[in-house]
């Protein structure tokens, strides 16, 4: 039961993880390289965000 729990919670974590680095992306390019802020800009951040948790977690490093 306890690797359960664990797994739900890998697993739930992982999109957080990833939208709060899509949001600090967003803030970033908007803030700093001068882009209009937009829906498409965040779920474009969010999911290169959820790009790069895929390739650190799946690297053969």
């Amino acid at each position: 039961m306890s690797n359960l729990i664990n797994e739900f919670a890998i697993r739930l974590v992982k999109p957080l993880v990833a939208l709060l680095l899509g949001a600090a992306l967003d803030w970033a390019l908007v803030s700093f390289a001068g882009a209009r802020s937009s829906v498409e800009l965040a779920v474009l951040c969010w999911l290169g965000a959820t790009a790069f948790i895929l390739l650190v977690q799946e690297s053969p490093l």
